[in-house]
């Protein structure tokens, strides 16, 4: 008489078993490759460093943001005591202004040695600039000294009011990447510029503590409160309540505020071409950095829409991999 393997005496049994085997193996496989994907995220970890003489609140979304991620920032200008603690402030309250030891903060940069230490490890340069332009020796100083900086990105205006300065800094990066490599300062350098309207809004919207179901994108509550006038106040509320919507257009297609456009803006939330939320100027400028590769520099211009909540970090990749 023939015997049966356990295999055919009981079929059932070993099949349970083949896939008690085969999920292992997928967790397995799943837990290694989030190993592999945690090592690559923390390797992407960068050092920004903001400069220029624009928008300070724009700067230090940018850097809250950036912090948040896991990268590290420099921010040149003022550093004693006072500006530090109305920067903190206006980024995480008053309480931790107070405490600020309590926090992962920018480093706040102002006399040589600082800035030459912050420029020699980054990564990125980010320059607000987008009502007045500067020297063009500003950006010869900040690049010679910046030698592992891959990316530079540059806040402009709409309407073609700074589009020197934007020529001359493409320039700039496009003939450090063309230099022969035996150079020694020849490198890669990516450029892009974003370029911003009116800016608008920058806080919390409607939470309190500036966190809506376990997301911060925007300044502290405090920010609202150094408002003199409550209809501004209210305004930049209601702009950061209903109009976090993000608008990518390429190029440079919008005329550059103007007196009536700045009463307009003042007096509504409505979404508008030539509004640019200050949240949405800090999120494109810190995607723009972090693109890499032989396309990475984009130039757009970024407007206002409609929504309760900006672009996640995957949905700015997508707006700028569309409009580059």
């Amino acid at each position: 008489m023939c015997r049966r393997t356990m295999k055919e005496r009981y079929p059932s049994f070993h099949q349970f078993r083949t896939i008690q085997v085969s999920i292992l193996l997928a967790a397995v496989l799943v837990f290694l490759d989030s190993i592999n994907v945690a090592t690559a995220f923390a390797s992407q970890h960068r050092h920004h460093v903001f400069a220029g003489t624009g928008g300070l609140e724009v700067q230090l979304i940018a850097a809250k943001l950036a912090i948040k991620s896991g990268d590290t920032c420099s921010i040149i200008g003022p550093s004693d005591s006072n500006y530090v603690k109305k920067c903190i402030a206006l980024m995480y309250g008053q309480k931790v202004a107070a405490d600020n030891n309590a926090i992962t903060m920018p480093e706040f940069v102002s006399d040589g040695d600082d800035i030459g230490d912050s420029l020699a490890k980054a990564d990125n340069v980010i320059i607000v600039c987008e009502d007045k332009a500067f020297d063009n020796n500003f950006i010869d100083i900040l690049l010679s000294n910046a030698p592992k900086a891959g990316h530079l990105a540059l806040l402009s205006r709409h309407g073609g009011k700074l589009e020197s300065m934007e020529n001359s800094v493409r320039n700039k990066c496009k003939q450090l990447s063309t230099k022969p490599n035996v150079e020694a300062d020849a490198r890669d350098v990516a450029f892009s510029v974003v370029r911003a309207g009116i800016l608008v809004g920058g806080g919390p919207g409607g939470d309190v503590e500036g966190v809506q179901g376990g997301e911060e994108w925007g300044l502290s509550k405090h920010f609202y409160d150094t408002k003199l006038e409550l209809s501004e106040a209210m305004n930049i509320m209601a702009m950061d309540k209903f109009t976090m919507g993000v608008k990518v257009t390429p190029g440079d297609p919008f005329k550059g505020p103007n007196f009536f456009s700045k009463v307009v803006s003042g007096n509504s939330f409505e979404a508008r071409d030539g509004d640019t939320s200050r949240t949405a100027a800090a999120q494109a400028l810190l995607a723009a950095v972090r693109r890499r590769g032989d396309n990475a520099g984009i130039d757009v211009s970024i407007s206002t829409q409609k929504g309760t909540k900006p672009p996640t970090v995957k949905e700015w990749n997508d707006l700028l991999e569309m409009n580059s």
